[in-house]
């Protein structure tokens, strides 16, 4: 990056998927993170603790589990209006899964001397390492919310995730429907 004075970039994972308005996601988060950040996670497998309306969505999800037609009513439409949200930017606690990033031209130099220790001599993966500096305080790091990226496979019974739009849905390169998915691969039964 800083060889081709780029200032920042977006890391993308192979086997995603995007939401179709990512540019108009990603203009919003940009719009709402506060100076200085370093790294903003654009798609995660999992969710985090301090992620706004996660607790109280997985609280309802777990007093709502039944077979009762109005609580499971009440499921439908409050999984609506989940994945739905609006994107929102948070001060990441716990990254875990990540599939997307952006990074900035300062971050990228202090992550360059860190990676070739911890990736060679302690055997970590970059995964863990970007949600280690997050947790750990080396960086400034924020989360968008609902992901506007998800992985994806086209394995049968596979953990994919839920996205809203879905860039490969519309253009019929997947044949599941990604709307119907749960949002994060730890939610998977608590979403049914």
């Amino acid at each position: 990056m800083a060889r081709h004075d780029i200032q920042s970039a977006l890391i993308i994972q192979s086997s995603v998927d995007m939401e179709l308005d990512i540019k108009l996601r990603m203009a919003s988060a940009l719009g709402d993170i506060p100076d200085p950040y370093d790294m903003l996670f654009v798609g995660r497998h999992y969710a985090e603790p301090t992620e706004p309306q996660v607790q109280e969505m997985m609280t309802f999800l777990r007093q709502t589990n039944s077979s009762d037609p109005s609580a499971q009513m009440q499921r439908v439409w409050a999984k609506r209006e989940f994945a739905s949200r609006k994107t929102r930017v948070y001060l990441s606690s716990f990254p875990s899964g990540i599939s997307a990033y952006a990074i900035g031209r300062q971050m990228a130099r202090r992550l360059h001397h860190r990676l070739r220790v911890r990736m060679t001599f302690d055997k970590h993966d970059l995964d863990f390492i970007l949600a280690d500096v997050a947790m750990v305080g080396l960086s400034i790091a924020y989360s968008m919310s609902p992901s506007p990226i998800a992985a994806y496979t086209t394995r049968h019974g596979s953990d994919n995730q839920l996205l809203t739009h879905s860039a490969l849905h519309v253009m019929s390169l997947r044949q599941d429907d990604p709307a119907m998915l749960s949002p994060y691969k730890d939610w998977a039964s608590m979403w049914a």
